[in-house]
């Protein structure tokens, strides 16, 4: 299921489904996003103080506030001001049919993995790994702001312009899926649960943020042991960011993620500008792509936009 596209002008609704953002970062969001022409207005979260140690707010406040956002027809977009943590506790609370029957350009990344990956099972919309208002938007180059806000209006499609830099092959080849993903921890996380990610015909994309060597290994080893990685067409890695120093020897990542990827026969590459850095590409997420170790590295094969 494909969203409307966000033209410029279009109402962006700001939520805080996970942790509170920090207003400051956030009014200098806000304010770049109405500098470019767009109307901007916040969830019930963002400004009442309900907050909960690290959640915004309540379970049920955060997931009637998405459900809002969704019914609220004159919204056209939904950005989640940032992630932290809280995203898996709410998708028992959410009505998916609100969803399906309102759909939304959908944006976020991190612990809002969880809700990409519930919403694109549940109500199978393309939703959008991206960069969020109170994280990103003070450090982010203006030209990925900008590539961002032209490609949720569908003026291009084109995916690799964001991908400046070079970029490792673990395993050589192509292959055709549905992307899913992208946060390392969220999608391990939902293991064993209805919203585990069904990874037959999934391009999977993976990144983390203060995680180390040794949760990698176990994550890909839960990838290996519940047959994840074998049922996915290929794999692309991003940024994995402030991985703590272990003591004693201890392998580096990428020869961690190879002896997972190296007998699979399906392409994987590593160092895609997604994550928790400066660099943050767009990806639309439960829409059909090719990955290719050579350039250009993800095509898209489908409209992702209405």
């Amino acid at each position: 299921m494909r969203a409307p596209s966000l033209k410029k002008g279009g109402h962006i609704r700001i939520i805080a489904p996970a942790s509170p953002p920090n207003l400051r970062s956030l009014t200098v969001g806000v304010e770049k996003l109405r500098k470019m022409g767009y109307k901007v207005s916040f969830g019930e979260n963002i400004r009442k103080l309900k907050r909960i140690g690290y959640l915004s707010a309540p379970d049920v406040d955060r997931a009637r506030e998405l459900e809002n956002a969704f019914l609220d027809d004159s919204v056209d977009a939904i950005f989640c001001a940032r992630g932290g943590y809280g995203s898996l506790r709410i998708l028992p609370l959410i009505d998916f049919e609100i969803i399906k029957e309102h759909p939304k350009i959908f944006l976020g990344y991190s612990d809002i993995t969880a809700l990409h990956i519930a919403i694109n099972q549940k109500a199978d919309l393309i939703t959008f790994h991206g960069p969020m208002p109170a994280v990103d938007y003070e450090t982010i180059p203006e030209p990925f702001l900008k590539f961002m806000m032209d490609f949720l209006a569908g003026e291009t499609t084109d995916l690799t312009s964001q991908i400046t830099r070079i970029v490792g092959i673990l395993v050589e080849g192509n292959a055709e899926g549905k992307s899913a993903g992208t946060n390392f921890s969220l999608v391990t996380s939902l293991i064993g649960t209805e919203y585990q990610l069904k990874a037959h015909d999934r391009i999977l994309f993976l990144e983390d943020v203060a995680t180390s060597i040794y949760d990698i290994d176990r994550y890909m080893a839960e990838l290996w042991l519940t047959k994840i990685l074998y049922r996915v067409k290929g794999l692309a890695f991003g940024d994995f960011t402030q991985i703590p120093v272990d003591e004693g020897p201890t392998p580096s990542l990428q020869e961690v993620i190879y002896y997972y990827v190296s007998n699979m026969k399906k392409p994987a590459i590593y160092g895609l500008p997604f994550g928790h850095g400066t660099d943050q590409m767009i990806i639309p997420l439960n829409a059909r792509i090719k990955l290719s170790t050579e350039e250009p590295f993800i095509t898209l094969l489908e409209d992702i936009l209405d």
